[in-house]
């Protein structure tokens, strides 16, 4: 054992010894060729050159493929690896296909033919050294593969509510062992797994548009034309066997370049048949909806003309309960404002549209949500009249943006000094008094007042000429001692925009439970709230036949 006192001394007799030897070597003349660089070799993880006679049949491999390899080279180090693949009965040029790779194995997709469900492919791989040199003998073996079949599954985000007008839209994951470009196409069909009609195979959104005629009652069955992806783009292609105001089973399939098909997925919903130009939306969210429903649109059709078809769109549900009010948006709904809703609406001419809330969040709401796409029914020539109370947000971060508030003939929302509760007060028989004449209409509006008394409602502001003020109320405030007082800020509960598009009507006509009416006229007349409606729709230009 040396001893560590004596280890500098060792290294440097050591040292000296070799340098010596070296010298001694030189001054002896050695002399001779350096060997020449030795390739390196190669070897894969499947030891078998080929694997078609041990796997056969209903054995062989699906085509995507672990390989792996390694290389050892008997004078240097491997520096890379080059790699390919080819069917058995091809016979490339030795040089020609190499991919070069610094890894040792890898997820290898297998080319099968287009068309055929089975193929040999030649898998090779060939290290390189260190001096560039290359395996002149690369690994080799045979695989046999098959074609695996596709697989397609709706997408989650996508799906559509259990009732809808003849317009949906569905979006879907279509895959394919050997790859997306060996899809054929995508199949669908309305209530026949047998038959279907093809679609790009790279389609993944889908939106059916129904053929229908709304003059025409005796139409059960409608072939509908398809716009592909989320920019509507339209094609010539129809699916047939769409039923209206019946259930409906939407069937879909990826099928491959081998005809071969994935597992069949389906979809089962409710279609309401679309039989007018006019739309009542039920966006009353309490369970007392049935009610206020049957008040309006019986209202609608005093003014329409009871024999002239009103479709209804329910969006009430979930339900509101407790004080707070807020919910998730309607499940109702399409779960796209674009392209579904936004198509939907456009199929409208005069949408009635009666809400329990539509300015206090965006996200619970269900008319911001609808407000956003409204630019092709309003492009149209559409014209909305909306029932709604206004209710301040417990945060305004929530409302920002609120397309709601955008869509409606006011100017902004009304505010409190911090002595007041945020809350107003309306009377039993307060007053509540046209202040403006309807543009178009040579009918003055009736006085009214308040039959019941009202917390749950606010006034709102007008300012500028794009919306005109048709009523205030006589609303009294609350200190936050809790004494009372006449008040005097902004009073309006009902307008109209100047293009006469939008009319807003923010007291309720009737209780929700009971069914009366919670607005009269202010000589006692109950047909004067109807009256103050009615000659609002005229305003708007809603037809009356």
């Amino acid at each position: 054992m040396i001893d560590p006192r004596h280890l500098n001394r060792f290294f440097l007799v050591a040292t000296v010894a070799i340098v010596s030897t070296w010298v001694a070597a030189c001054d002896s003349g050695i002399s001779g060729d350096l060997l020449a660089n030795q390739p390196p070799e190669t070897t894969l993880s499947v030891r078998d050159s080929s694997l078609v006679d041990n796997l056969a049949g209903a054995d062989r491999l699906a085509s995507t493929v672990l390989v792996s390899w390694s290389g050892d080279d008997p004078d240097g180090f491997v520096q890379s690896f080059e790699v390919r693949f080819y069917a058995v009965d091809e016979n490339p040029q030795p040089n020609s296909g190499w991919t070069s790779t610094a890894r040792t194995d890898s997820l290898v997709l297998l080319p099968i033919e287009r068309g055929e469900r089975t193929a040999n492919v030649v898998f090779e791989a060939r290290a390189i050294d260190d001096q560039g040199a290359v395996d002149p003998t690369p690994a080799r073996t045979v695989f046999p593969i098959e074609n695996g079949p596709p697989s397609i599954r709706f997408s989650p985000f996508d799906v559509p509510p259990d009732t809808t007008f003849p317009l949906v839209t569905f979006s879907w994951i279509a895959e394919d062992p050997e790859g997306e470009g060996n899809l054929s196409s995508i199949d669908v069909s309305f209530n026949d797994s047998t038959s279907f009609v093809s679609l790009p195979p790279d389609t993944e959104f889908a939106t059916f548009r129904g053929e229908v005629d709304i003059n025409d009652a005796s139409q059960f069955e409608v072939e509908a034309r398809v716009f592909l992806g989320r920019g509507y783009e339209s094609t010539s292609i129809f699916v047939p066997g769409w039923r209206l105001d019946a259930e409906n089973t939407f069937y879909l399939r990826a099928v491959d370049a081998t005809d071969t098909t994935s597992v069949l997925s389906r979809f089962t919903w409710y279609t309401k048949r679309q039989t007018s130009d006019i739309l009542y939306v039920n966006d009353y969210r309490l369970a007392s909806s049935p009610t206020v429903q049957a008040f309006h649109v019986g209202l609608l059709k005093e003014y329409v003309g009871t024999a002239e078809p009103i479709d209804v769109w329910t969006i009430t549900t979930p339900f509101v309960s407790g004080s707070g009010g807020n919910v998730p948006r309607s499940n109702l709904l399409p779960p796209n404002a674009n392209p579904t809703l936004r198509r939907m609406l456009e199929n409208y001419k005069y949408i009635y549209w009666v809400s329990t809330n539509t300015t206090n969040q965006i996200t619970g709401n269900n008319l911001p949500f609808a407000a956003s796409v409204t630019d092709l029914f309003f492009e149209n020539g559409g014209k909305m009249m909306v029932h709604s109370p206004i209710s301040l947000p417990a945060d305004p971060e929530d409302n920002l943006g609120n397309a709601a508030i955008l869509l409606l003939p006011l100017s902004e929302m009304i505010t409190f000094p911090d002595s007041l509760r945020q809350q107003l007060r309306l009377p039993t028989n307060a007053a509540v008094s046209p202040v403006s004449a309807l543009p178009s209409v040579t009918t003055p509006l009736p006085n009214l007042k308040s039959g019941a008394f009202l917390i749950n409602t606010l006034p709102f502001v007008i300012l500028g000429s794009s919306s005109i003020p048709l009523y205030e109320a006589d609303y009294r405030y609350v200190t936050r001692a809790g004494l009372q007082g006449p008040w005097f800020g902004p009073a309006t509960i009902a307008s109209i925009s100047t293009d006469q598009r939008v009319g807003l009507f923010t007291l309720p006509m009737v209780n929700d439970q009971s069914g009366a009416q919670i607005l009269i006229g202010a000589d006692g007349d109950a047909e004067a709230p109807k009256q103050a409606i009615k000659l609002m729709l005229e305003s708007l230009g809603f037809p009356r036949r």
